[in-house]
């Protein structure tokens, strides 16, 4: 399936939105594209990264109808993670939607 990089990063936006109405104030995640997402200087732990990938998941699949994994073995054995920023995780989705597509 053919997704454009703009859904994919507005679906990520909606899922910022989703799970900053669950965390305090000093916590919430920007909707910056390229703010940092996760890793130094970001609102997320490790368990907040899992809930936003899961939240994340569930809006790309609702508002393009993709099914896919954000969260793999591959996205974390890269040598730059692809959950640094909203943008480098469309990014991320596209590649695999593209991925998808070839198989």
């Amino acid at each position: 399936m053919n997704v454009d990089k703009s859904q994919l990063l507005k679906a990520l936006q909606n899922a910022v939105e989703e799970v900053n109405l669950s965390l305090p104030a000093d916590r919430q995640i920007s909707s910056d594209p390229d703010a940092v997402l996760y890793g130094e200087g970001s609102p997320l732990d490790s368990l907040g990264l899992v809930n936003f990938v899961m939240a994340a998941e569930q809006h790309v699949g609702d508002e393009t109808g993709l099914d896919i994994v954000l969260a793999s073995e591959s996205a974390m054995s890269r040598k730059r993670s692809p959950y640094r920023s909203l943008r480098s995780l469309a990014d991320y989705a596209a590649e695999i939607a593209a991925g998808a597509d070839a198989a």
